[in-house]
């Protein structure tokens, strides 16, 4: 079983789910100064079609417009022939990113505890784990007076311990909402947001506290009382033990989460073989490349070796995706296989793991070059961008020029002034250490020389590795 802890401050909320060894399987982390915008509805005025992409951009307030893809779902159905300047009723499916704007979809949809709401899908969707045939036909009967109006349900496995009545406030709280967002959209602004997302504590309910979680702890008195009243006296409340955390020691730090936090803003991941994942990031695509490291194995076989280390690299890949909550194309270098077999198996092991996670997650297979191909469903911003920025210093690619090209660089450009005609005075040079070290005395002379002009060197420490400044000096 399962066990979560969270760590609330007034600017932050960090949750953590931890398995019964302690060790980190979850994470999430929450800024209450952000505005996250996946699952709101927005009225918006669409600026532009796009017949051959059979696509839309519309104005929803953000500072892009948002795009809208009429090829999937049944957007064309319900939009009919949409034009510019139409109002439309549309929901965030993936917040702007990257500079991109956000994705949205027209198929709304409203999510509660125990079920999704489906406005526009006539009809009952009842989740194939709920295999008691009599509760299925009571959720039908039960569904039946929302259907009749036009709307359908998904019907969630935590429905399956839910109280007759926990599920008739469910339905009538979605029912309720979906015909407040319908008053809100004829009479409010384009741009307005007419729904938005439950609170991180629902969402803790709705999403984590299922048959898995036996706990969660949380070290502030207000969470304890809000996700009690969440969960009020029904089976899951019974089922899940909320205390609070009143140790001195910071909640994390006391269940060791803070050192498994430190290892998820590293670049390598070790594993247990001695073997190590290295995590490269880039605008289009994320890379894992495994390596065997210091791994020797028990066999004198390079493939059982890799086998080995390939299979372990797998479960930690899949535990990196949740934990770093990394989102798009994901291209996996492993150690290369020669056996058919050995292969099918890895893709086979990869594809088991990404269905463990709540995140939409394909495994392609393995392409011409030996690489593995996967995709996961991104609608939140990473971790990596939550909480790191682009180096001003690299400019994001993570690399530096070097003191050496740095040299070559001024020694180039003072001699294209000098070609020019522009160096009327003698030259004062400001430069980073790493760069001063190469324009030695020798070097110095023998360049104003050429040129006809004495050149001053001068070290500065708080400049940039790949700046420097010519100044023209007083002769």
């Amino acid at each position: 079983m399962n066990k979560i802890l969270v760590n609330v401050m007034r600017e932050e909320i960090r949750m953590a789910v931890v398995d019964e060894q302690g060790q980190l399987v979850d994470f999430v982390l929450e800024r209450t100064d952000d505005t996250h915008i996946v699952n709101h509805m927005f009225k918006g005025t669409v600026k532009n079609v796009v017949p051959g992409m059979q696509a839309v951009f519309v104005d929803i307030g953000g500072t892009q417009n948002a795009y809208l893809n009429l090829q999937q779902g049944k957007q064309l159905k319900i939009l009919r022939n949409v034009s510019v300047g139409q109002q439309v009723l549309v929901q965030v499916i993936k917040e702007e990113m990257l500079g991109k704007g956000a994705r949205v979809t027209a198929d709304v949809s409203l999510a509660g505890r125990f079920m999704v709401l489906l406005p526009y899908s006539e009809g009952m969707h009842i989740s194939k784990k709920i295999t008691d045939e009599a509760l299925r036909n009571h959720l039908q009967t039960l569904a039946e007076p929302y259907v009749r109006e036009g709307a359908g349900f998904i019907i969630r496995t935590a429905a399956e311990k839910a109280t007759e009545e926990e599920i008739k406030r469910d339905m009538e709280y979605l029912w309720r909402t979906w015909q407040h967002v319908t008053k809100r959209f004829k009479v409010a602004k384009s741009g307005t947001d007419l729904y938005s997302d439950a609170d991180f504590w629902f969402r803790l309910v709705r999403d984590y506290a299922h048959r898995n979680v036996s706990e969660i702890i949380i070290d502030s008195k207000q969470g304890v009382e809000r996700l009690n009243d969440l969960l009020g006296v029904g089976p899951a409340a019974s089922q899940i033990a909320v205390t609070l955390h009143h140790k001195s020691t910071p909640i994390f730090k006391a269940n060791h989460i803070e050192s498994q936090l430190e290892e998820l803003i590293s670049r390598e991941v070790n594993l247990p073989s001695g073997g190590s994942i290295r995590i490269d990031h880039t605008e289009a695509l994320t890379v894992f490349d495994v390596n065997s490291a210091h791994y020797t194995g028990h066999s004198n076989k390079a493939e059982d070796l890799a086998f080995t280390v390939n299979k372990e690299a797998a479960y930690e890949i899949c535990r990196q995706l949740r934990l770093r909550d990394i989102g798009g194309i994901i291209v996996i270098d492993f150690i290369d296989m020669k056996m058919k077999e050995h292969q099918q198996q890895l893709v086979a092991l990869l594809t088991q793991l990404a269905k463990q996670d709540k995140m939409k997650t394909v495994v392609c297979g393995i392409s011409a070059l030996g690489l593995v191909e996967m995709t996961r469903k991104r609608a939140r911003q990473g971790l990596q961008s939550l909480m790191f920025d682009t180096c001003p210093q690299c400019g994001g690619t993570g690399y530096m020029l070097s003191g050496r090209t740095v040299y070559m660089q001024i020694v180039r450009r003072i001699r294209e002034l000098f070609k020019a005609g522009r160096i009327k005075s003698n030259l004062e040079v400001e430069v980073h250490p790493e760069v001063g070290q190469y324009l030695t005395k020798a070097i110095v002379e023998d360049l104003g020389q050429s040129i006809g002009r004495t050149i001053s060197v001068v070290i500065n420490e708080q400049m940039s590795r790949e700046g420097y400044s010519l100044m023209a000096v007083s002769e």
